[in-house]
């Protein structure tokens, strides 16, 4: 069971990443990329197409991305342009970006100009899930169903969407076991594992995704991470972070115990109502009304679920490790300190890049954090 493990932990390896998609597609199906989590990924389902979540190029080179970006740009969407430039991501069919912010709108921009992808549409996310929001972006999902049925030339049809938001709510709750694990004191995986599974979950096809992991669980409930240091633990919050080695850098000294990502924690937060009379508008309310990125209004509930999240996780420490540039994580930072200063939880905050790169001073400085937790 543990080659089974390692299996889905190291689905999204460069060397590994792309087989699931490639074999998709040798099956005569399409294949979407997506670039945010914010994308109702059941649609692609429901049209009988694999949702593919982009990862970037890992390398430090990004010489043809920079033709078009400047160096004061995200990281993610910059060596994510790279992959596209490089023959990386040839498979694709299509992307479906969210304009969570405006560095992924500019991406956009550069993809449509250039034709990359013969199919590419941008999404518009509100920044708060009111109802009259909800209502709108019911409509932004309903174009984008129209958009695809005239893509694949056939309807999506009500059924296929309820299939769908099944399979996904499947996975959402079988990575929300995985989750509750990591509440014991020995939890069965290391945050880094943990990352390994969310960002699998990505890239594989959800049903068999879905037996992989539900054949796990048995041995997860019994599997203790091989981590030497326990304690302290440690909640990361971070947008875009699929790279592990940055996880595995900080428990050189404590355990990750928990996140507030897009690649974690959020990727599966709240199930899509399956009572619900509309398909459409229960994909909206979920994807609205879940805990979301920094760049949503409502930071007051993120920052109660994050603290929700230190109580049952028996959280010491928070440590942010926001993307270079990415300005709405250090906006809400001051904020999320501040609240967690009033129950005696520490905070830090990280600069990184997209790539593995400064590790030399990150282990210092989450060292001398993690020692301050200890004293």
């Amino acid at each position: 069971m543990e080659d089974q493990l390692q299996y889905l932990i190291t689905a999204n390896t460069e060397e590994n990443r792309f087989q699931w998609a490639k074999e998709w597609k040798n099956q005569g199906k399409k294949v979407i990329g997506i670039l945010s989590s914010e994308v109702p990924e059941e649609v692609i389902t429901a049209a009988g197409m694999m949702p593919f979540r982009i990862t970037g190029t890992w390398s430090e080179n990004i010489s043809h991305a920079r033709v078009y970006r400047t160096e004061n740009s995200c990281g993610y969407c910059n060596h994510v342009l790279e992959s596209f430039l490089n023959p990386d991501l040839d498979f694709l069919d299509g992307v479906v970006i969210a304009d969570i912010d405006q560095d992924l709108v500019r991406l956009w921009d550069v993809l449509q100009a250039l034709r990359i992808k013969p199919f590419c549409h941008i999404i518009h996310i509100p920044f708060v899930d009111s109802a009259l929001n909800i209502r709108f972006f019911t409509e932004e999902v309903k174009r984008l169903i129209a958009l695809l049925e005239g893509f694949i030339e056939r309807p999506i049809t009500e059924n296929a969407l309820w299939a769908a938001i099944e399979t996904h709510n499947q996975t959402r709750h079988l990575l929300s076991g995985v989750y509750d694990l990591r509440k014991q004191e020995t939890p069965p995986v290391s945050g880094a594992e943990a990352l390994g599974l969310i960002t699998a979950a990505t890239i594989i096809p959800k049903e068999i995704f879905n037996r992989q992991l539900e054949s796990l669980l048995p041995y997860l409930n019994e599997r203790k991470t091989s981590l030497e240091h326990l304690h302290p633990r440690i909640l990361i919050t971070s947008e875009m972070l699929d790279h592990p080695a940055y996880l595995e850098l900080v428990e050189e000294h404590c355990l990750v115990a928990m996140d507030d990502m897009d690649t974690g924690s959020r990727y599966f937060h709240l199930m899509v109502d399956a009572e619900s009379k509309d398909p459409v508008q229960a994909l909206a309310e979920r994807y609205l009304g879940r805990q979301g990125a920094p760049r949503m209004a409502h930071w007051n509930r993120q920052v109660e679920q994050i603290m929700t999240w230190v109580k049952a996780f028996n959280i010491d420490g928070v440590i942010g490790l926001p993307l270079t540039w990415c300005h709405p994580q250090n906006y809400r930072m001051p904020f999320l300190r501040e609240k967690l200063k009033q129950i005696n939880i520490p905070c830090i905050n990280l600069d990184r890049a997209y790539h593995p790169a400064n590790f030399g001073q990150l282990r210092t400085r989450i060292g001398a954090f993690v020692e301050m937790l200890g004293s």
